[in-house]
């Protein structure tokens, strides 16, 4: 018999790739603005400058679903953050909560509320999609951040 803090910690290693699968396949804010703080030659394409000042689009959706980084990009596979693949991947390449000194400043505060609530409500009760919840999901077109249409319902049994 496995022990209950055991299966605890085998729960909390679950969602230690699962959550930044998520985040990955459904990024909250799909463009990150940031401003050159020198100038740039880009690398290949010397007439290419960024020049110091001049504003730049780092498109965090388009690197997340990038199939030279993320195998079948649009199939969720929390495998993708296992991790010997996140050792072997520049951590550039996955930023949900932005990248650098203008990151998110919450991001170590949710990422340990949302494991802990997740491992708890895990530990107690069995999650379902209903029929209410639109498959594919629907993006909210009108929203800044990315969002569903008509929100996520879902089936919770206790266990």
């Amino acid at each position: 018999m496995v022990s209950t803090s055991l299966k605890f910690v085998l729960e909390l290693k679950k969602i230690f790739i699962l959550l930044p699968e998520t985040l990955r396949m459904y990024t909250v804010v799909p463009v990150l603005n940031r401003q050159a703080l020198e100038d740039y030659v880009v690398p290949g394409n010397p007439k290419y400058v960024i020049k110091k000042g001049m504003p730049v689009l780092i498109p965090v959706v388009g690197i997340h679903h990038d199939e030279r980084y993320y195998p079948e990009p649009h199939k969720f596979n929390p495998d993708n953050f296992a991790p010997e693949l996140v050792a072997q991947r520049d951590s550039i390449l996955y930023m949900p909560f932005g990248e650098g000194p203008r990151n998110c400043i919450g991001m170590r505060f949710g990422k340990m509320q949302t494991t802990v609530g997740l491992a708890m409500l895990l530990k107690n009760f069995k999650f379902s999609v209903c029929s209410e919840t639109q498959i594919p999901l629907q993006y909210d077109k009108k929203s800044f951040l990315i969002s569903s249409e008509r929100g996520i319902t879902l089936r919770v049994t206790r266990i």
